[in-house]
């Protein structure tokens, strides 16, 4: 009988970069596709402050030399390893053997960079799956600048589709986490059934996609669970605060909005496209006008040109925008109409500014400009970059603006964990993206803990973790 096996090259130990291939006979499906957040190199994102990224051109040889994705050159694009030697991959991973299959399909959860990062350089040929919005936002993020487009076959899959491999079926599930279109999957061989989670949260907009997610998984039932635990501290008694429910940070966001005489500024990622929906139409309702970043913009009008469901019937989509025009690179073309920073100035209090941290130096002249100088506010809310931030900081202590941290998380609290293994039951878990996956409190399930490189059939798993005493 053929066995189904799993291998993992990212996500062990570390938080971000899951990469887990699951084959069985000739066909496997690789769940996800990014770079760990704490490998040598990480993709480049307009979020962040010059962070270390490979060289332009370079970068899936990089990547691959540097050990951060899969090593089966078959997964990529040709035009991009340019000649580079399997044997030489092969030597970071001490000359392993991996296996082999005929038919390699993509599963992307959703559009984090840690999670899409080799999404560009996929070979023409690999099918990839992704949940129908997540698609959307793809197209949005490619169009805005912030990811680089793929050669690879889109499928942009409806919610609770099944896709059939031959070998197994992969169902997709839409989940909760801070990025439009996350998904997770259930793959079904025949004779193991194995539940991933992607990133997820409990306390988010949609909890009951989550509730949801579990009864699924209880009415298969599951053998093996694959979950994220990036909150996991590295002392379990160690318990991270629970974190605050979508509702709170748009109420207090609202309670800010009314109480402030000069511009908003709002620094949130684009890729959370309901959380932008809602405050936008919290800041319409407060008579104030929407600016936005030029990629912000852009992302947000393709997301919703490509027909993004979540938002289908938003009030938010009926709301005037306008773009910075400083923000406009050369060449852009735009989809709303233009604002100057010396418009804004004057007119501080009509707006709120839908920010990206590498335009501070637009306050030195929103600050200074116009006859009424209110007091400005700056919300930060689940951006990479904090209001306590030396750059932001010191801009804010400048010109006297009052700094916000409106944040509440993508990932799962631990106990939120505890409880979805608790209930789903299955008969072993393993916990990825995060430092600390020893810390789990697995209530009683066996839990598995791979190396990176490692190659494990599904049945020896299950063995091993009964055989651990885990439980």
């Amino acid at each position: 009988m053929k066995e189904g096996y799993l291998t993992f090259w990212g996500g062990v130990g570390k938080s971000g970069g899951v990469q887990v291939l699951f084959g069985k006979g000739r066909q496997a499906v690789l769940f996800d596709f990014g770079v760990e957040h704490s490998g040598l190199l990480f993709p480049k994102q307009l979020t962040l402050y010059e962070p270390v990224g490979a060289t332009p051109g370079r970068e899936l040889r990089q990547f691959l030399l540097g050990g951060m994705t899969a090593p089966l050159l078959e997964l990529y694009d040709p035009g991009h390893i340019k000649g580079l030697d399997s044997g030489k991959v092969r030597r970071v991973w001490g000359d392993c053997e991996f296996p082999g299959y005929e038919q390699i399909g993509l599963f992307v959860s959703h559009m984090h960079t840690d999670h899409i990062a080799v999404l560009p350089y996929v070979h023409p040929g690999i099918p990839v799956y992704m949940n129908y919005d997540a698609h959307s936002l793809f197209r949005g993020l490619v169009a805005g600048g912030h990811s680089p487009d793929t050669k690879a076959r889109i499928h942009a899959c409806d919610d609770l589709s099944v896709i059939d491999f031959g070998e197994f079926t992969m169902q997709i599930i839409e989940m909760d986490h801070n990025a439009t279109g996350a998904a997770g999957i259930i793959l079904d061989d025949g004779t193991h059934k194995i539940a991933y989670t992607g990133d997820w949260r409990r306390h988010g907009k949609h909890p009951d996609r989550i509730d949801r997610f579990i009864e699924l998984c209880r009415s298969r039932p599951i053998d093996l669970l694959i979950t994220e635990g990036t909150r996991l501290p590295s002392d379990p008694a160690d318990v991270p605060a629970y974190q605050m429910k979508e509702d709170e940070p748009l109420s207090r966001y609202s309670e800010i909005l009314g109480e402030a005489a000069g511009l908003v500024y709002l620094q949130m990622s684009p890729r959370d496209l309901e959380r932008m929906a809602n405050m936008i139409s919290i800041a319409v309702g407060k008579e104030r006008k929407i600016a936005m970043e030029a990629s912000h913009a852009v992302i947000w009008h393709t997301a919703n040109r490509e027909g993004l469901r979540i938002l289908e019937g938003h009030p938010a989509l009926d709301a005037e925008i306008f773009i910075i025009d400083a923000t406009v690179a050369k060449g852009m073309i735009v989809p709303y109409p233009t604002v100057s920073l010396e418009e804004i100035a004057e007119r501080k209090s009509e707006f709120v500014y839908f920010f990206k941290f590498p335009d501070l130096a637009h306050m030195i002249e929103l600050e200074t400009l116009g006859d009424l100088q209110e007091q400005s506010h700056f919300i930060q809310s689940d951006y990479s970059v904090k209001p306590d931030h030396p750059d932001v900081a010191k801009f804010l202590k400048t010109f006297g603006i009052t700094g916000h941290s409106l944040s509440n998380g993508g990932h799962a609290h631990p106990e939120a964990i505890s409880d979805m293994i608790e209930r789903i039951a299955p008969r072993a878990v393993i916990t990825l993206h995060t430092r600390y996956p020893e810390s789990q409190n697995t209530r009683g399930i066996p839990a598995y803990f791979p190396k990176k490189g490692e190659t494990v059939s599904v049945a020896s798993i299950l063995a091993a973790s009964v055989n651990a005493g885990n439980g």
